[in-house]
């Protein structure tokens, strides 16, 4: 089920492979961050559905990156709707080419369609989404495009695989994985203000963000110093 977070944002926090998925209501604008496996599609809709919006209602999909645990839901979804899919640059113009492989899909066994990315997210631009504005980071680490939103009038962080809570990050051996990159990120992440930070896996983060990301920095740190 989704947690409310805010007046208009919601957070389903997963208990399986699937990613978290973020909802924001943004008026004129029906927007997920993330879209989990697609394993558990129905169960997403009643989710939705309780919460006064539905599959079929969704204009936008920003992807955190491309991993299938993220992507994958995207695909029974425009079965049925038609949403403007978001994701950085330069995991978007491989999977515009047809090159599904940093998804990781044929890793966990599962063969993904092409699909098309509308939209190719760079770092610092500001996209804004009927009445939600996110600032769109780089934080490459975790994967070449991973990024983190901002949005900066509510004091809320999406870090997808980048941050996790409890000083946790993201994993490093994947294609594209960069143990110095992410260091480098999560010192990024530090210099920002906030104070909720979602997550795409585990709990969400509602009060001193912040420190947790400086923990999650120092760990991260500390782990690849000899790397």
């Amino acid at each position: 089920m989704f947690r409310q977070i805010s007046d208009n944002i919601y957070i389903r926090v997963s208990n399986s492979f699937d990613s978290n998925i973020i909802y924001i209501n943004g008026k004129e604008k029906q927007i997920l961050i993330d879209a989990g496996t697609g394993m558990y599609s129905d169960a997403l809709n009643q989710d939705l559905v309780k919460i006064g919006s539905s599959v079929d209602a969704i204009t936008d999909i920003v992807l955190t990156h491309s991993h299938i645990d993220h992507i994958g839901g995207v695909l029974p979804i425009i079965d049925t709707s038609s949403p403007k899919l978001h994701l950085h640059k330069s995991e978007g113009e491989m999977i515009n080419s047809g090159d599904m492989r940093l998804t990781l899909s044929t890793t966990f066994g599962v063969e993904l369609p092409p699909m098309k990315i509308d939209n190719l997210l760079e770092e610092g631009q500001t996209l804004c989404l009927g009445d939600v504005c996110f600032k769109v980071y780089s934080t490459p680490g975790h994967s070449i495009g991973s990024i983190c939103l901002h949005i900066e009038d509510q004091g809320i962080l999406i870090t997808g695989d980048t941050m996790f809570p409890g000083g946790s990050f993201g994993r490093v051996d994947f294609p594209t994985g960069n143990p110095q990159q992410l260091v480098s990120s999560l010192k990024r992440i530090t210099e920002w203000e906030f104070v909720i930070a979602l997550p795409g896996h585990m709990n969400a983060i509602t009060s001193n963000a912040k420190r947790q990301a400086e923990s999650s920095y120092q760990m991260a740190s500390s782990m690849f110093r000899y790397q």
